[in-house]
């Protein structure tokens, strides 16, 4: 199961989430909702959904921060500059020359559970999936390359990251197809070109 998909900046300096989706609740997030009495007035309820959104979007930041330290520091070690990478990539091949990595998350920091992060980043734009430990590493990181490439090919990401924020709908559509519910689902040639036949048509109906 994944828990969470995050698209954010890499280049050095503040790290913006560009667009997160998180799939069920963390325990922490369960017993907040289950544990209070049910006569709580509604001003509470709101508060209580607030805090929950706040603290999922400062686990999504601090994700994307660590991500953004990992990119930098394998940068620096093979010695490539952002323009290499923009000038290396293609919209055929658009994470052929991705800089790639994966690394746990301790329960408490910043999930209650222990988490597994698995990231591609290639010029300025970075895409994560946060997935339970257990989690089968190999199908999540195919998952993420068709990600990075859907994006490519639907919205240029890659090339302009921000049009993930002009653009969330399509993102938020591409997601769903490929990681329906947060599931890493077993795709072989015949499923990729269906959903390319079902991507295709929604995204250019809207």
């Amino acid at each position: 199961m994944v828990y969470a998909f995050i698209a954010h900046s890499l280049l050095p300096g503040t790290c913006r989430v560009l667009y997160s989706t998180t799939f069920g609740l963390e325990d922490s997030q369960t017993v907040n909702y289950i544990s209070r009495p049910s006569d709580v007035d509604s001003e509470s309820k709101h508060d209580t959904g607030k805090d929950c959104r706040v603290e999922r979007k400062e686990q999504m930041s601090s994700v994307a921060r660590q991500v953004q330290s990992e990119f930098s520091f394998r940068k620096a070690v093979l010695g490539c500059s952002v323009e290499d990478d923009m000038l290396r990539h293609s919209i055929e091949d658009p994470t052929g020359k991705s800089i790639s990595g994966c690394f746990r998350l301790p329960a408490g920091d910043p999930f209650v559970t222990e988490k597994i992060v698995l990231w591609q980043g290639i010029g300025n734009l970075g895409l994560s999936l946060v997935c339970e430990k257990y989690e089968n590493r190999l199908q999540a990181e195919a998952i993420l390359k068709l990600l990075a490439r859907y994006l490519q090919e639907h919205l240029k990401a890659l090339d302009q990251p921000q049009k993930i924020l002009l653009k969330m709908d399509k993102v938020a559509a591409i997601v769903h197809h490929i990681l329906p519910q947060g599931q890493l689902l077993f795709m072989n040639n015949t499923v990729v070109k269906q959903i390319e036949k079902e991507l295709d048509n929604m995204i250019n109906s809207k």
